[in-house]
């Protein structure tokens, strides 16, 4: 909300046009498949401080995935870097949005974990950035998770998903009278843009891990958060520590404010008191 206090209208900044979503799956359908096997298909190798953007267009690769035919992106994971966290934002762009599934696989080319799109969450918009499809795991690169393909299926694409306006958000932040009637709905389409994010974590961050050596189901936050009592900021005095507040430096570069504030709670909540207070100054120091 404070990126959003000196913002103007409009909040977004122009971009270039989208697919319209028949005009996408009739390309898709169209696209020969690329490839006889997972193992057969090409993977680009990713280092573990690295952030792209995928574009996925007719001109993209296209493998049917057992669950669907989709254009698609493959990465080796960095081998000897430890853990990692993977961020995956999908932004909503004229009513239509990339709803992707992130796959691992291991050194065998076996799949051994799929997160499908409904558990992404939806983000509202900022001054930055428009409504987005996003989340982020952990994962620990190695003999039983070394590949990942990220492609959408029938079912994420037969799925849409509902979001807030940037005029809503504008008018929610300005103290106006928000725009009648219900939110709008993004299709989900057969073509789009993520941005992928990798980064190198070292130690104990207290991030719930997607997948690893041996894997863990993803645990939901249950509860109310806990409320802040603002503490004085705290030198970093620790690995753990120090990811946080890089991964939250990261996000604001990136204008995405949310993430930010969200992995300020998810350090408090692990021990690091004053992580809050930290990124309130940092906040404050961003205001014109």
């Amino acid at each position: 909300m404070i990126a959003l206090a000196g913002c103007s209208t409009p909040l977004m900044a122009p971009h270039a046009p989208t697919i319209p979503a028949s005009e996408g799956q009739h390309a898709l359908e169209s696209s020969a498949d690329c490839c006889t096997s997972l193992a057969s298909l090409p993977y680009q190798p990713i280092t573990a401080q690295q952030t792209l953007t995928l574009n996925f267009t007719p001109q993209t690769p296209v493998h049917d995935f057992g669950d669907g035919k989709s254009f698609f992106h493959a990465f080796e994971l960095p081998r000897n870097n430890g853990p990692v966290t993977l961020s995956v934002t999908s932004p909503v762009r004229d009513g239509q949005v990339f709803a992707p599934t992130i796959m691992i696989l291991d050194s065998a080319f076996q799949p051994i974990r799929k997160v499908s799109s409904d558990a992404l969450t939806v983000r509202r918009p900022t001054g930055f950035s428009t409504a987005r499809l996003g989340g982020q795991f952990s994962v620990t690169p190695g003999p039983n998770a070394q590949y990942l393909v990220i492609y959408s299926s029938d079912a994420d694409r037969q799925a849409s998903t509902t979001y807030e306006s940037e005029e809503k958000a504008y008018a929610r932040v300005r103290g106006l009278a928000e725009p009648a009637g219900p939110d709008p709905r993004a299709v989900h389409t057969a073509t789009g843009e993520v941005t992928l994010e990798i980064a190198s974590l070292t130690g104990s961050t207290g991030m719930a891990p997607m997948i690893g050596d041996t894997p863990a189901p993803i645990p939901e936050a249950t509860g109310p958060r806990p409320q802040a009592t603002a503490p004085a900021p705290a030198p970093v005095s620790n690995t753990a520590d120090f990811d946080y507040r890089r991964m939250i430096d990261a996000a604001l570069k990136a204008g995405d404010v949310e993430l930010a504030l969200d992995l300020a709670e998810r350090a408090e909540r692990s021990g690091h008191p004053g992580t809050r207070a930290w990124l309130a100054d940092r906040l404050q120091a961003k205001m014109p």
